[in-house]
């Protein structure tokens, strides 16, 4: 199931990505999310370009985790997360 990343810039710009499972289990997400918050940088490798961009330009991104259930979402993240919150208008 394909997953969809989107960036929101700091020039109020976005630019969005799907893409595949990156890693097989909540243990090996949450390394990988460990790995991108200590980088200067995020690297996106789509449609045969690598997209490298600093993190600095980037406000904010929301992912989306299809099939995924609270509890592997919950343990692929930083201790520090709040979980299972909503959006108010």
């Amino acid at each position: 199931m394909e997953r969809a990343l989107t960036l929101f810039f700091t020039d109020g710009t976005k630019l969005s990505f799907d893409f595949e499972v990156q890693a097989p289990n909540a243990m090996a997400r949450k390394l990988k999310l460990e790995d991108f918050m200590t980088s200067q940088h995020l690297v996106i490798e789509a449609d045969g370009s690598v997209f490298l961009f600093p993190v600095s330009n980037i406000k904010y991104m929301t992912f989306t985790s299809p099939l995924l259930d609270e509890r592997e979402i919950a343990a692929s993240l930083p201790r520090q997360a709040i979980v299972q919150a909503r959006i108010r208008a």
